[in-house]
């Protein structure tokens, strides 16, 4: 398969989870007011926070695959699991956002992100291991991988004690991989 293709579909993939991710959202049809957004809010929360998750995974996305030259078998298959990670995103969204105080949403949502992790890792692997001449400009990926998935196994912890943890473990999350690198 071409790169370009392959490319494609997860770009297209991407951006049918993203616009399911706002349908998710349910607005008061007769109240607007401040009291109407405050009910909302964990729900309007939960979706800036995964579209930002979502738009920074795919930025990397990008930026790996940017000079690849290869991709087979392992490559394809690993990205569909991640993108069905990236699936589910939606539905853990909402359900966590519609209960912040749910132990069992919020570890929901978490989980599917410590998976989003582990892929991603996992693509980023394979893909230099068949590109190795990649390897010196997505490696140090591996460091910020590595925080990420620490992060979210101690936010996963906290959830259990403190269910709206997920908001500031996944903010944390987004700001290690905002923060500017020297490529």
């Amino acid at each position: 398969m071409k790169k370009e293709r392959f490319e494609a579909f997860t770009d297209a993939v991407i951006a049918i989870i993203l616009t399911i991710l706002v349908l998710e959202i349910h607005l008061p049809n007769n109240d607007h007011t401040i009291r109407a957004f405050i009910k909302i809010a964990p729900q309007f929360f939960s979706y800036v926070l995964t579209f930002i998750f979502i738009s920074t995974m795919w930025i990397n996305h990008h930026f790996i695959f940017l000079e690849v030259k290869r991709i087979d078998n392992r490559i394809l298959w690993i990205n569909i699991l991640l993108l069905f990670w990236a699936s589910l995103l939606p539905a853990t969204t909402a359900w966590m956002g519609s209960d912040i105080n749910s132990v069992i949403s919020s570890s929901l949502y978490v989980i599917n992100v410590i998976l989003f992790n582990i892929t991603t890792a996992q693509l980023r692997d394979f893909t230099i291991s068949l590109n190795p001449e990649i390897s010196n400009k997505v490696s140090h990926l591996r460091y910020s991988e590595r925080i990420s998935l620490f992060i979210n196994i101690g936010t996963l912890f906290i959830t259990f004690f403190y269910p709206p943890f997920p908001f500031i473990g996944l903010s944390l999350n987004i700001f290690l991989w905002a923060l500017p690198r020297n490529h």
